[in-house]
């Protein structure tokens, strides 16, 4: 069942197709409106530029993580929207689409009569262009010399003419560049005797990405981005019909806009407005997956992809849908998430285990943390610098259930993991996070043979190597969850089993771990080493820092001891796994003593 069933939120609007080809594909890596009308398969989202064209605010600011249809809605908006230099086309591209229906048609009064003004920051959020100073800079340039043809009307000025020729030729001053796009909307708004529409794409790629940003530039660039656009936005008044900013972030335009005394409208994560054109509802799936000719994997298709609710609408990402599509329906293997999972190890390569712990909660069966979301402009000075669950929720690595109140800073919100893609991704980041942590990556590997065929010399070998590489030091406030941590980190990628499960937070004195065997594995390289025969593995471990040599070992024989009297063990094995293995472990804050029992 689909998540919008299961909730019982299910929308009561049509999902629609648009195709003008016959041999239409799908929309792999195209970005751009008019370019994909015309030979791809779409799903309708043209609604957006009816609520766009409906918001009393001159300002939308839409927020959605990346693959969310951002850059495809940006440009439909400006097809639809933009007056061509010559005549109108016999046959416009929406016909047939939602837009060209609403309302009776009085949509159809606004399509193609504005100049449009689009600049594009997508450079700098894919990392093709480091300097945010540059990409600003770039996509000024760029702009000046696709609008520069359209200033040929002998009463514009020649002098802020010749300006939009030194910016397009990239010669222009920092300061002429900064004056650009409010020149351009002076000399269209002449040229066209219309107002004008500004379109900014993934405009905080070049914001900071942290609020202590000091030395790396960023500060500059956003100050730069501030004189080039907000306060044009302020200055220009109703010489823009509307204005539209696409990103991730809300927060930097929110606050901007504010302190200019904009009005401005929102579409965020956990707002309702707009909710139902940034990703692909159940339906839209459905439709999709039924005119490629492959409706038996929606189940398959929910599983991997659905699972975020914005506003009040579950979806799944168009990007992995499109993608999963693309490769035939078959579910992700390691090779398809390698660029997903290097957006998370970027935010999370320098956590030390205790926070790493958290993304452990978050792959337990039902996992979730708490922790408030501050997505707007009055929250930004609120927001600290660390507060790395808001990023990661508005990157889409985490959604939430609790989009009501979306005004509330402070409210504590149960985040999760939409689907089992991203819960995947997170696998991968935590096992790349050991391999990176540990020096000698083949301990890994040793721990893990070790430990699955009941080797008490591999397995205390390949502790002793990789326990001083996690950062684990003698003298740590909470010595034993940091060394639970560190057996349950290196029980991730066992070979032929699912995620360690652990009880830490059960009480005191919970220091027991188990790993399932499974017979479902992500990729063929997680094959590798499995056993034909896997039994349950359950791990216990204590630590006394005061003990020899002879008690360190008595406290891995009384922690493998603490299995049985407890009765961890005591559930029947799942398939396919045969029979249990119990392992002690006892540590001192220098050595480690290990037993295991099979049974």
């Amino acid at each position: 069942m689909s998540e919008q069933a299961n909730y019982g939120v299910a929308h009561a609007f049509g999902a629609r197709l648009l195709s003008y080809a016959d041999n239409a594909a799908l929309p792999v890596d195209v970005h751009d409106f008019s370019d994909a009308i015309n030979r791809c398969l779409l799903v309708d989202k043209t609604m957006f530029i009816a609520d766009i064209l409906d918001s009393e605010a001159p300002v939308a600011v839409c927020c959605r993580p990346k693959g969310f249809g951002k850059s495809m809605n940006l440009s439909m908006l400006k097809c639809y929207l933009e007056r061509p230099d010559h005549r109108r086309p016999d046959r416009s591209p929406f016909v047939g689409s939602q837009i060209w229906q609403a309302g009776g048609g009085h949509y159809r009064d606004e399509y193609a009569c504005y100049p449009i003004i689009t600049l594009d920051f997508s450079a700098a959020a894919a990392g093709r262009d480091a300097d945010a100073a540059a990409a600003i800079r770039s996509a000024v340039a760029n702009e000046c010399a696709r609008l520069l043809p359209l200033l040929a009307a002998p009463d514009l000025s020649r002098r802020e003419v010749r300006l939009i020729e030194r910016a397009a030729r990239g010669v222009a001053s920092d300061k002429e560049i900064d004056a650009a796009i409010s020149v351009l909307i002076k000399l269209l708004q002449t040229a066209f005797d219309e107002q004008v529409v500004l379109l900014i794409d993934d405009y905080d790629a070049v914001c900071p990405k942290r609020l202590d940003a000091k030395d790396d530039g960023s500060v500059d660039s956003l100050e730069s981005l501030s004189r080039m656009l907000f306060d044009t936005i302020a200055d220009a008044g109703d010489s823009l019909r509307l204005t539209c900013l696409m990103g991730e972030r809300p927060g930097p335009a929110e606050l901007a806009l504010s302190q200019r005394g904009v009005s401005y409208r929102s579409a965020t994560p956990l707002s309702s407005w707009c909710d139902r054109w940034f990703g692909f509802s159940d339906d839209e799936v459905r439709v999709l997956l039924d005119r490629i000719g492959r409706n038996g994997c929606l189940d398959d298709a929910r599983e991997w992809l659905e699972g975020y609710l914005f506003g009040g609408f579950y979806c799944s990402s168009p990007e992995r849908v499109v993608d999963y599509a693309h490769r035939g329906c078959v579910a992700p293997v390691r090779a398809d998430l390698y660029g997903y999972a290097d957006r998370l190890s970027a935010c999370i390569g320098d956590w030390n285990l205790i926070r790493l712990s958290t993304l452990f909660d978050l792959l337990e069966p039902h996992g979730f943390i708490e922790a408030p979301i501050h997505v707007h402009a009055e929250e930004a000075d609120a927001a600290k610098p660390e507060d790395i669950w808001t990023a990661l929720y508005l990157s889409g690595f985490l959604t939430t259930d609790m989009t009501g109140h979306s005004e509330d800073g402070a409210c504590l919100r149960s985040l999760r993991l939409p689907n089992n893609e991203v819960r995947q991704v997170l696998r991968l980041v935590i096992l790349e996070w050991f391999e990176c942590s540990v020096e000698d990556v083949g301990a890994i590997d040793s721990f893990h043979d070790g430990l699955c065929r009941g080797d008490e010399d591999a397995v205390k070998q390949a502790l002793s190597c990789a326990i001083g590489d996690l950062g684990i030091d003698v003298g740590q406030s909470d010595m034993p969850t940091s060394y639970h941590l560190a057996l349950q980190g290196l029980c991730f990628g066992l070979p032929g089993y699912a995620n360690p499960a652990s009880r830490r937070k059960c009480g005191a004195g919970r220091w027991d771990i188990q790993v399932f065997p499974t017979g479902t594995v992500f990729d063929v390289a997680d094959t590798i080493g499995m056993l034909d025969e896997r039994p349950l593995i359950t791990i216990n471990m204590m630590y006394d820092p005061d003990v020899d040599a002879l008690g360190l070992e008595l406290l891995a024989v009384q922690s493998l001891l603490d299995i049985e009297r407890g009765g961890i063990d005591e559930i029947r094995v799942p398939r396919p796994g045969v029979g249990r293995m119990r392992w002690g472990f006892g540590f001192d804050g220098q050595h480690v003593a290990t037993v295991c029992q099979r049974l």
